[in-house]
C-alpha cells in the first residue's frame, strides 16, 4: 500500500524559492463550464470548458525576524501600492507525489495577527490560472529540509503607535493592548484576450481599503468621546521588534479612520474596548 503523504514531506516555493515558517497551504480549482443542450436531448450531454479556469493558492505563516528563502507576507510590508500591483507570482506545492503548479498568481487578501499569548502570524491569498499536478519533480526524502531563521516575533516584540491630524483622544503608549490584526480584500478583474485562454492581467477593482483593528483593557484612564473620534484620520503603525528591540518590520497604515468602538464586560473578566479603523490602499 502506498504510503501517505505528510506534512513533513510538503514544501511550498514561490517563483522557485521555498518559503519558510509556512504552517498551512490550500488549493482550491473550480472547473467552469457552459452547457450545451441539443434539440431532441432530455439533458446536456456536451459542456465547454470556459476561459480564465483559476486556482486559489491559501497561506499560513509564522512571521520571522530573518529567514532564508521567501516569506510573503514580506513582499507587502510598508508597499501599500503592492497590494495594487498586477504582477504574477508561480506558485509550486512540492510532496513525494509529485508537483501542483499555479502560475500567474495574484494577491487577493492579506492580514497579520497578534495577540498576548500568541506569535504574529500572517494570510495570504492568491487567484492564479490554474493548477497543473504533475509527478515530475517530486520530492525525494533526501529533500527534506529545516527552515532556518532568527526567531518569531512573540507579544513583547509589538509596538503600537499613532499619529493624527487632531486630538483623537486615545494614547496608545499607554493602553493595554491585548491583540491586533491589519487584513485586506482586493478583488481581481480578469482581462482576457481574443485567442488565449489564461487572463493577460489581473486589475484590482477600486476603490479597496484595508482594515485594522486593537483591542485593549479599559481603564480609568481609557474613556473616550467617540464623537470627537468619528472623522479623524491619522497613521497608525505595528512595529515588529527584535529581542534586542530594533524594528525589523513595521506595517504603516496611513490615512487610517475609526469606524467602531466597542466595549464588553463579561462576568469575572477584564472590560475590553474594541477599536476598528479602515484605511484606503492606494497606489
Amino acid at each position: 500500500m502506498p504510503e501517505r503523504i505528510h506534512s513533513s514531506e510538503t514544501q511550498v516555493f514561490v517563483d522557485g524559492q521555498r518559503i519558510p515558517a509556512i504552517q498551512s497551504v490550500s488549493i482550491n480549482s473550480e472547473k467552469k463550464v457552459t452547457d450545451i443542450p441539443r434539440l431532441g436531448d432530455s439533458h446536456v450531454t456536451e459542456r465547454m470548458l470556459n476561459a480564465n479556469q483559476t486556482s486559489t493558492v491559501s497561506m499560513d505563516v509564522f512571521l520571522t525576524t530573518g529567514a532564508t528563502g521567501i516569506d510573503p507576507i514580506y513582499s507587502y510590508q510598508h508597499m501599500q501600492s503592492g497590494f495594487l500591483s498586477t504582477g504574477k507570482f508561480k506558485f509550486e506545492v512540492k510532496d513525494l507525489a509529485g508537483v501542483t503548479t499555479i502560475s500567474g498568481g495574484s494577491l487577493t487578501s492579506y492580514s497579520i495577527n497578534g495577540t498576548v499569548d500568541d506569535i504574529v502570524k500572517g494570510s495570504t491569498t492568491y487567484v492564479g490560472d490554474g493548477a497543473i499536478q504533475t509527478s515530475a519533480g517530486a520530492l525525494t526524502r533526501s529533500d527534506a529540509s529545516t527552515d532556518s531563521f532568527l526567531g518569531v516575533f512573540r507579544p513583547r516584540n509589538i509596538a503600537v503607535s499613532t499619529t493624527t491630524d487632531g486630538a483623537e483622544g486615545v494614547d496608545s503608549t499607554v493602553l493595554n493592548i491585548q491583540s491586533f490584526d491589519i487584513s485586506t480584500s482586493i478583488d481581481k478583474q480578469a482581462v482576457t484576450r481574443l485567442g488565449e485562454r489564461v487572463p493577460k492581467f489581473r486589475y484590482p477593482s477600486l476603490p479597496a481599503q484595508g482594515n485594522l483593528n486593537f483591542e485593549v483593557v479599559k481603564t480609568e484612564a481609557t474613556g473616550i468621546d467617540i464623537s470627537s473620534l468619528i472623522c479623524e484620520t491619522g497613521v497608525i503603525k505595528i512595529d515588529l521588534k527584535n529581542d534586542d528591540g530594533d524594528s525589523v518590520l513595521d506595517f504603516t497604515t496611513s490615512g487610517c479612520c475609526l469606524e467602531s468602538v466597542n466595549e464588553t464586560t463579561s462576568l469575572d473578566d477584564n472590560t475590553l474596548v474594541s477599536f476598528s479603523y479602515y484605511f484606503p490602499i492606494l497606489k
